[in-house]
């Protein structure tokens, strides 16, 4: 389910809010990203494109951060939790494979280093954007560590926030700032050598 409507709707005050005028909103800036990248996305460039007022743009996004760290973390996913019943290699490699995946989405890449980059030296503004959603993230990945631990297949002194850190770290310097070109198995890799550094180890 796409949440990005709902996560708006949150935010807006009095009368309900136009799904329609927000998706329009959104799926233009879509655009403006994946062709121009972050410096493309101009509120009068999508007034243009939608039809749709500034002031009616302003009022659901207060900046264009704003509006790209809605299009870099919205969505409605959340990490797969698989580990029950598929194993631990198989919720690894589920895990790395939405994350390099999503952020090599050219609108979505390009949304997401804007905000990076636009918020450098902000910190209020960065924990106005992104603390709901790596908090939402790094709890999520504790639960699968926290399964996974009960299920005899994580060591119990993996530190989820490490491993956190490690998979989308490394995933998404690769999806968003490498100038190598990903090996066809990039994820496979990724996979393997965590999976070799989480796994539990037979000491016999």
């Amino acid at each position: 389910m796409d949440m990005t409507s709902e996560k708006v709707a949150t935010r807006s005050r009095g009368r309900p809010r136009d799904a329609d005028i927000d998706r329009r909103i959104i799926d233009a800036a879509r655009t403006l990203l994946a062709e121009g990248g972050y410096h493309a996305l101009a509120f009068d460039s999508i007034s243009q494109m939608t039809d749709i007022p500034r002031s009616m743009i302003y009022r659901r996004w207060p900046t264009k951060a704003h509006l790209a760290n809605e299009i870099a973390t919205g969505g409605g996913e959340s990490f797969p939790d698989v580990i029950d019943r598929d194993g631990l290699k198989a919720q690894v490699a589920l895990l790395a494979g939405q994350i390099f995946e999503r952020y090599r989405r050219p609108d979505i890449g390009a949304a997401a280093v804007g905000v990076i980059a636009s918020t450098q030296g902000d910190r209020a503004l960065q924990a106005e954007l992104q603390h709901d959603s790596e908090r939402d993230a790094r709890a999520r990945m504790a639960s699968i560590v926290d399964k996974g631990k009960a299920a005899g297949l994580i060591a119990g002194d993996c530190d989820p926030d490490t491993l956190f850190d490690m998979m989308v770290g490394t995933l998404l310097y690769r999806a968003l700032f490498s100038l190598e070109t990903p090996p066809a198995d990039y994820v496979e890799r990724v996979t393997h050598l965590v999976v070799d550094g989480v796994a539990i180890r037979d000491e016999r």
